[in-house]
């Protein structure tokens, strides 16, 4: 999850909000980030 952490800060730098984290049951490394872009399009970082 470091890895997608670091990512999720680069994209924010580029304009996106960050919008919730989401981890599933184990494994803990499976999880995943919601971000909005700056026209507030929603996607997923994994």
């Amino acid at each position: 999850m470091a890895a997608l952490e670091a990512e999720c800060e680069r994209l924010v730098g580029f304009g996106a909000t960050r919008l919730r984290r989401d981890e599933p049951a184990p494994p803990p490394s499976a999880g995943y980030i919601v971000m909005a872009d700056p026209e507030e399009n929603e996607f997923c970082s994994d």
